[in-house]
């Protein structure tokens, strides 16, 4: 049985942390791990953490911030914790803690990485097929599409969606220091880290390395925290991600 470890962020997420999903999925797959990352929340999301963590028998485990250094950081820096307290794992990745994805899309997305060990890389896309189950307020999905076309443009990046937040690597993904240095970009780390793949190993490797895949199910969920500001510079770090990862 394949070992998954699952980050998850989380910045004054009390009152949507679903303990009773949580603890459910983990008692039906017991080779799944998560590792909470409390990013310095000001709310009372450590209790609830550290309350799932006694419950969950071992499959969860907690990493507390002092103070909010961002998603980016939480992620980056929760996937070595876990790394590092699980090296036995075959698989690792993140997902948001309002379970945007739902768990169960978690093995969906595992099964694409075990049956392709050519891929190091597989992520979720919210892209609207026959049959799935996309949920998606129409002006975000236009917005999301209209960065998807400049950063693609921008960067040369042929990804539908790098912003969907479940994304799976194969432990050997490691080998390639994705995670070491600090990521750049607070919202856009995401895009960091296939631009740090694809400069060691190159297009053509890179696209073989990775494989897109339209989630079954996805549904948004309240408010999304990045800011006026932080969407109105977004042009202008994109331009500092493509000057910093330039080929």
């Amino acid at each position: 049985m394949s070992k998954i470890l699952i980050v998850i962020p989380v910045y004054n997420e009390a009152e949507r942390l679903d303990k009773k999903t949580f603890l459910s999925h983990l008692s039906k797959h017991h080779d799944q791990h998560i590792l909470f990352v409390n990013d310095g929340s000001s709310d009372n999301s450590y209790e609830v953490i550290e309350d799932l963590r006694k419950s969950a028998k071992g499959q969860v485990h907690t990493l507390s911030l002092t103070t909010n250094q961002g998603k980016a950081e939480a992620i980056r820096k929760g996937i070595l914790k876990i790394r590092e307290k699980k090296k036995d794992a075959d698989f690792f990745g993140y997902i948001d803690a309002d379970l945007a994805t739902p768990l169960s899309q978690v093995e969906y997305i595992i099964n694409k990485l075990k049956v392709d060990e050519s891929k190091l890389i597989a992520f979720g896309s919210r892209e609207k097929k026959t049959g799935n189950d996309i949920q998606r307020n129409i002006w975000r999905h236009y917005l999301g599409r209209i960065f998807a076309a400049y950063s693609s443009l921008l960067l040369s990046l042929r990804i539908y969606d790098t912003q969907c937040g479940a994304k799976f690597f194969r432990a050997t993904a490691t080998n390639y220091g994705l995670f070491e240095e600090h990521l750049f970009s607070r919202w856009f780390f995401d895009i960091e880290i296939f631009l740090r793949l694809r400069k060691i190993v190159g297009d053509e490797n890179f696209y073989k390395s990775i494989i897109e895949i339209p989630l079954l199910e996805w549904q948004e969920k309240g408010n999304t925290k990045l800011k006026l500001k932080d969407f109105l510079l977004t042009p202008f770090v994109l331009l500092l991600i493509k000057r910093k990862y330039r080929k």
